[in-house]
């Protein structure tokens, strides 16, 4: 394994870094299926600890800044799947967990990175104890990365976002 992945720093993302989160969710999704710079602003805003990225330490060209390379944005419902209207909003009180973001810089893929930041964000998840299951919806070809780190996949998904057909996965907590 490459050792500069000993090195990534996982952290909530804040307000300042939505514009690069937005450069990545342009980057890993077809135009119609990427949130808008409004949708990352709104769940950073209103759920800004279900914001993990994935961040490499001190780059010259960033003015010896953290660097983010990845990122999982998630908000709450009060469903136990992920539906049309909870992709739009967030519910404080809700217990379930809505990912709608994995995103991982294109220069970075294929490293480990993803199933890393993934293990990680489940742990913290873990760890908080409100919580009860997390859910997602994911194209076929990247079901096995979400297995590999404990989600079940429940079939094929209601929801209709872009061209392709989507997956219910769930990970009960």
């Amino acid at each position: 394994m490459e050792t500069f992945l000993n090195s990534i720093v996982y952290q909530n993302v804040p307000a300042s870094d939505i514009e690069r989160a937005f450069e990545l969710e342009s980057q890993g999704y077809p135009p119609e299926e990427a949130a808008t710079l409004e949708k990352l602003e709104y769940r950073q805003k209103n759920a800004p600890k279900l914001f993990l990225g994935a961040y490499l330490p001190s780059i010259p060209s960033n003015n010896n800044n953290e660097y983010l390379i990845g990122f999982i944005v998630s908000t709450l419902t009060t469903s136990h799947f992920l539906t049309e209207e909870s992709m739009s909003n967030h519910e404080p009180d809700g217990k379930t967990v809505c990912i709608h973001s994995v995103c991982i810089d294109k220069q970075y893929r294929r490293r480990g990175i993803a199933t890393d930041l993934l293990k990680e964000y489940i742990e913290r998840l873990k760890n908080l104890y409100k919580y009860e299951r997390i859910v997602l919806i994911s194209h076929k070809h990247l079901i096995p990365l979400y297995q590999k780190v404990g989600f079940i996949c429940k079939g094929e998904s209601e929801i209709v976002h872009g061209n392709e057909k989507w997956f219910d996965l769930v990970l009960e907590l």
